[in-house]
């Protein structure tokens, strides 16, 4: 398969404000902390046509509500199968309004078989819950605003995808591995960038 990248389009940010005000009700007894990211959040940066949410909760504890919450919403797929290399991350996937929901299991655990591709193309949003100002809420946030300031970064982080585009995957975690040496990269640069920021007068 070949991963599609579409220029930016400033419609990202309606779709995450309504996915956001979702969210928001479906949440509203955790009051999560909920923020876009990914490249879909940077202006001018080019990306796949899907959404990246970052919802934070406040406390660990309140991972097991966020799923069984989840778990009532027939739009979202759960992936507990990526908790046991990121125990402290819970990933779910939104699917697109016009598709039937019962074409997929709700939860995919470990021993399941993903069904990668069908999942891709009926999906609209990927939903991250972590706890708010961990080193994963930071990660995230910080490369989000690294990139819409840094303009040579955000130019070559777009030529990698690019070039990434135009080969043949086998589904899109392997591309996602294509650019984790630049991500990697760039994140811990980020990083250092974000945290000496926010000790001034800085605010996203």
């Amino acid at each position: 398969m070949k991963i599609e990248i579409i220029p930016y389009d400033k419609n990202w940010k309606k779709v995450f404000d309504r996915l956001k005000e979702e969210l928001s009700i479906i949440f509203q007894n955790i009051n999560p902390c909920i923020e876009h990211i990914g490249s879909t959040s940077v202006p001018g940066l080019a990306s796949k046509n899907v959404i990246d949410v970052l919802m934070g909760i406040y406390n660990p504890s309140q991972f097991d509500e966020v799923v069984d919450l989840f778990s009532k919403n027939n739009r979202y797929i759960y992936y507990k199968a990526f908790e046991e290399g990121l125990p402290n991350r819970r990933l779910f996937v939104r699917l697109k309004d016009n598709v039937a929901s019962d074409e997929f299991e709700k939860v995919f655990s470990h021993q399941d078989k993903i069904p990668h591709d069908k999942i891709n193309k009926c999906r609209i949003a990927n939903i991250h819950v972590v706890e708010k100002d961990s080193s994963e809420w930071q990660r995230h946030i910080a490369f989000r605003e690294y990139l819409k300031i840094h303009e040579h970064v955000r130019f070559e982080y777009a030529k990698i995808k690019s070039e990434l585009s135009q080969k043949q995957w086998k589904h899109g975690m392997e591309y996602n591995a294509g650019k984790n040496k630049f991500i990697k990269r760039e994140e811990q640069k980020a990083i250092e960038w974000y945290l000496k920021k926010k000790g001034s007068d800085y605010n996203p």
